[in-house]
């Protein structure tokens, strides 16, 4: 089924023919267009933009994350939405007003099989808001976790002819290592830590810890981020989901950046120097549209890797 193509106006270039726009359809790629080749959920921070915004924001987070964006996906048939996936980060762009199920929606997860995901999440306590439903990309669902937060649950599967298919023009042709790595955070009450380790550990198919050891280049087992404070359960990846523990009102931070240092971030942002607002110690910064992201500093730069999935 051919994709429907947004209505564009052409354009002329000084001294040669007239040109149009790229239509939806020659918007469309992804690197991974069936998702049941994923060994796991991809779990992603998301972050709602105007879609006039969005080319320019493809770009900033492949310069700061140093990986091309993977997929790219104009659904004009679902809300006129448009969705550009740049490492653990789903953009997702519109014309028009996000509706508030969408602003509450804290994660999106592509997910091998919906339905096995959906049955996993079946006896955690997980409730499912809206059922599954086809859509362009293959079909979907949006449940509340037992932490109260929403997400969205996306099984890709290729369209008719569809083949895999790398980013066209993109600013970043070939990973490059910039130190800085984008995770999905999360702030539990350190009462209830212990159980929201659990509760991901299941929902995400990783165990806590796995994954921060393997990037960082650490042996199995080594502790990788820093440990809370007095008594305070420490920070574990689980996945490549951030946990975190807090004893007061959670600070609204959109995701979390481990880095070499905060400089480092603010120079590959073009802030200029990092801002003196920080989170338990760690510095909070501004990225594009308005979203804050805290700083793990210290963190040396892994090796770029190619067609990283999770």
């Amino acid at each position: 089924m051919p994709m429907p193509d947004s209505t564009v106006t052409g354009s002329s270039l000084p001294g040669g023919a007239a040109t149009s726009p790229p239509t939806a359809s020659d918007r469309w790629f992804r690197t991974w267009p069936d998702s049941s080749v994923l060994d796991r959920p991809r779990l992603m921070a998301r972050s709602l933009i105007d879609l006039a915004d969005l080319d320019d924001q493809i770009v900033f987070y492949e310069r700061l994350l140093g990986v091309p964006a993977d997929l790219r996906m104009p659904i004009p048939d679902f809300g006129g939405l448009e969705l550009a996936a740049v490492g653990n980060l789903l953009l997702i762009a519109s014309e028009r007003p996000f509706t508030p199920v969408q602003r509450r929606t804290a994660y999106s997860l592509i997910v091998p099989s919906l339905a096995g995901q959906l049955a996993l999440l079946e006896r955690t306590g997980t409730s499912v808001l809206e059922p599954v439903e086809t859509i362009l990309p293959g079909s979907r669902a949006r449940v509340r976790y037992p932490d109260g937060l929403l997400a969205e649950l996306v099984e890709h599967r290729p369209r008719l002819g569809e083949r895999p298919a790398p980013r066209p023009g993109t600013a970043v042709p070939e990973p490059v290592a910039t130190g800085v790595r984008l995770f999905p955070r999360r702030a539990v009450p350190a009462e209830r830590f212990a159980d929201a380790v659990r509760f991901y550990e299941t929902a995400l198919e990783a165990e806590a810890g796995a994954e921060a050891g393997a990037e960082a280049g650490a042996e199995a087992g080594a502790e990788v981020l820093p440990v809370g404070p007095d008594g305070r359960p420490g920070p574990v990846l689980v996945g490549n989901l951030l946990l975190v523990a807090h004893d007061g009102p959670a600070e609204p931070v959109a995701f979390a950046l481990l880095a070499p240092s905060a400089e480092k971030v603010a120079a590959l942002a073009g802030t200029g120097r990092p801002p003196g607002r920080t989170v338990g110690g760690r510095t909070v910064m501004p990225l594009a549209s308005g979203v804050s992201a805290e700083v793990w500093e210290g963190f040396p730069a892994p090796a770029a890797e190619a067609g990283r999935r999770a």
